[in-house]
């Protein structure tokens, strides 16, 4: 014999022993899994156990508890079951009541069989479709935070971006984000009026965090509504404007990571079993963000290990350019952090900033360290070390990015500079940022063929240049930047800094 899963669930509340049997009867041959209990707090109980309910039958007047309190004390809990009242003293006001109160429909006294089978598959066919809808909205919401938290690579803005997608989809009135570091849990972020006066609140979902971190498991904590208990291990929540808590584990391949806890307040409908399912799918989808943040940060960081051994080299060829593409590349995001560029096109400039005189490693060192003008001939060969640098990074696709920014950056706005001539807009604008603090070190650093030039001296170099060699309003911006007397502070120069660091810090200008 081939079992047969049940079209729903119903469960049948009635004192009316017969009438029970009846409705239970009618509904198992429909094919419908049945429960039976004679009074609204049994339903309660039962509800409590068994999480498959999708129907409710229940009479309207019962001993103890109607079946609109019934009703009423199944809209303040978790439970997501439909309900049908039947009633013997049928009227539009019994009808429109229990309308008002949540009922799917309701059915008078006396009915026949087929009237009651017909209503219940009304009511469970809009269920259906209406769980069919909310899977489609919470996949559509799932979708949105998955592409959301894909265009993000550091553990901020993954962090704001997952508690903006909590607060629209949840709408909690309370936050509790729990995130491990060497080994310990540690609160991330705590959010929310009931948090934010509460100590002892605090500390009861600090321990509730503590415990789902370790248990990997989701919960839904119910605090609110007759026949409902706390049955987690912490008790329930010292602040009796807490309604429900949503708890979910921040876990990757069974390694947790954090957790993250939810509170609501009385005055908003209780969180569902529901809503708990979705929070612990967004918790997957965040942990996974987080491992890929976690991932980047080790490649970004050994990324950088080789741009620094990179720049290194070329260091080791000429002793006279010692730190000089490490302050271009501060100079470079300092400049980029006055124009309010992307943290991707800060992370561009830096590395380009490092890697930008990589191609120097091709140069003789007869020509890098000629104490004396170079030659025509001699500058040809200088002229190439662009095109080297993009030659020797090609092959790394990590560093793809930024090879227009390596190859351009000796480029001048006028079409006179190299290796292509380009002019204005044509010369990628990272390039044409890096090209002004590249000249700005060079020419305040000590070189094999002359001592570093006076501040003063580099101004108007700058000043003459802009609109010629460099883009104007960025060399504008740069020698409105190197006035600040904090800028002293980014800076170590090679013999000239006890002079330019005394014209920044006062002023003055030797």
């Amino acid at each position: 014999m081939v079992d047969v899963e049940p079209k729903a669930t119903i469960l049948i509340v009635d004192d009316e022993s017969s009438l029970r049997g009846l409705c239970e009867e009618v509904l198992s041959d429909a094919g419908y899994a049945t429960h039976t209990v004679g009074d609204g707090p049994s339903a309660l109980q039962l509800l409590n156990k068994t999480k498959d309910i999708d129907l409710v039958v229940s009479d309207l007047r019962m001993p103890g508890m109607s079946g609109l309190d019934l009703l009423k004390k199944i809209k303040e809990g978790s439970w997501d079951v439909d309900f049908l009242i039947m009633t013997g003293f049928s009227s539009i006001e019994t009808a429109v009541e229990s309308m008002r109160l949540g009922a799917a429909d309701y059915l008078p006294k006396p009915f026949n069989i087929s009237h009651l089978l017909l209503k219940v598959e009304k009511i469970l066919q809009a269920r259906r479709n209406r769980k069919d809808r909310k899977k489609l909205s919470n996949l559509v919401r799932i979708l949105n935070l998955s592409q959301a938290m894909n265009t993000k690579l550091d553990m901020k803005s993954l962090v704001n971006e997952f508690l903006s997608q909590v607060q629209k989809n949840f709408a909690p009135d309370g936050i509790a984000l729990f995130l491990e570091e060497k080994s310990s849990l540690l609160p991330k972020v705590t959010r929310g009026g009931l948090l934010r006066t509460n100590p002892r609140l605090n500390s009861w979902v600090k321990r509730l965090g503590e415990r789902i971190f370790r248990q990997q498991l989701p919960e839904l904590i119910m605090c609110k509504g007759e026949g409902i208990a706390c049955s987690n291990s912490e008790g329930p929540p010292p602040e009796p404007l807490v309604s429900s808590v949503i708890v979910a584990p921040i876990a990757i391949r069974r390694k947790s990571v954090g957790s993250v806890v939810l509170l609501r307040g009385n005055d908003k409908p209780a969180y569902t079993r529901e809503q708990l399912q979705l929070l612990n799918v967004f918790a997957v989808h965040t942990a996974s963000a987080f491992e890929n943040a976690r991932l980047y940060a080790q490649m970004r960081d050994m990324n950088l290990e080789v741009i620094r051994s990179f720049a290194q080299a070329v260091e080791a060829k000429d002793v006279y350019t010692r730190g000089h593409s490490e302050r271009v590349a501060l100079y470079a995001t300092h400049l980029g952090g006055r124009l309010g560029l992307s943290q991707e096109d800060m992370n561009r400039l830096y590395a380009a900033g490092i890697l930008h005189d990589i191609g120097k490693i091709g140069i003789p060192e007869s020509i890098l360290n000629k104490p004396a003008k170079l030659t025509n001939e001699e500058f040809a060969v200088m002229q190439r070390h662009p095109e080297l640098g993009r030659a020797i990074l090609y092959q790394t696709t990590t560093f793809g990015d930024i090879l227009p920014i390596i190859y351009h950056h000796h480029e001048h706005v006028d079409g006179t500079g190299y290796p292509m001539g380009l002019r204005g807009e044509e010369i990628p604008f990272l390039a044409r940022m890096l090209s002004v603090v590249d000249a700005f070190e060079a020419m305040t650093s000590d070189r094999a063929y002359r001592k570093a030039l006076l501040v003063e001296a580099v101004r108007e170099i700058l000043a003459s240049g802009a609109g010629r060699q460099w883009q104007e309003d960025l060399v504008v911006l740069w020698l409105e930047e190197i006035d600040k007397p904090e800028f002293a502070s980014l800076h170590r120069y090679n013999g000239a800094s006890a002079i330019f660091g005394a014209s920044l810090s006062d002023g003055q200008h030797g």
